[in-house]
């Protein structure tokens, strides 16, 4: 769980970054929300590997695919403009909390170190996911239908590094 766990807070991160180099220059109010975002992401990524390198275990083997896969949907949601910033975050934290939670119930009876990883990071992906929330472009047909190829893909990739 903590190996996809740290592909995916990778895949996170190259979101923001892609999303933030865009935005410099399609929608300048959103960098600063997406340094922000990306310092998080940033944070968990270190918190899941430090995870890893205290209990010998190797990274994920999507970590770089889900870099990369991040990168490429930032780049593309970036361009599109703040409707789908926010789309893609909400979507993708939407699939993430959910997986986080079943995680949460899980190792507090397994393993502690892991739950407390996990734990440290909720709150941070549920203040992504709820100011995502806000900026919705509601009842738009092309961001109703981003969101759910986002969690579509978000699922998929957690299902491909949980295998």
């Amino acid at each position: 769980m903590i190996k996809v766990n740290h592909a995916g807070e990778n895949g996170a991160v190259n979101i923001y970054r892609a999303q933030r180099i865009v935005a410099r220059f399609r929608s300048k109010s959103l960098v600063y929300q997406l340094e922000q975002n990306m310092e998080h992401e940033l944070a968990h990524r270190k918190i899941f590997a430090n995870y890893l390198v205290e209990n010998g275990i190797r990274r994920c083997k999507s970590y770089f695919a889900c870099g990369a896969g991040g990168y490429v949907l930032g780049f593309v949601t970036g361009i599109i403009g703040p409707g789908a910033v926010a789309a893609t975050t909400y979507a993708v934290e939407n699939v993430v909390l959910e997986h986080l939670e079943e995680q949460r119930a899980y190792l507090c009876n397994n393993d502690l170190a892991a739950h407390a990883c996990v734990a440290q990071i909720i709150e941070d992906e549920k203040a992504h996911h709820d100011a995502a929330k806000d900026q919705l472009e509601e009842n738009q047909l092309m961001t109703n239908i981003l969101i759910q190829v986002v969690k579509f893909c978000t699922e998929c990739v957690i299902r491909f590094g949980m295998r």
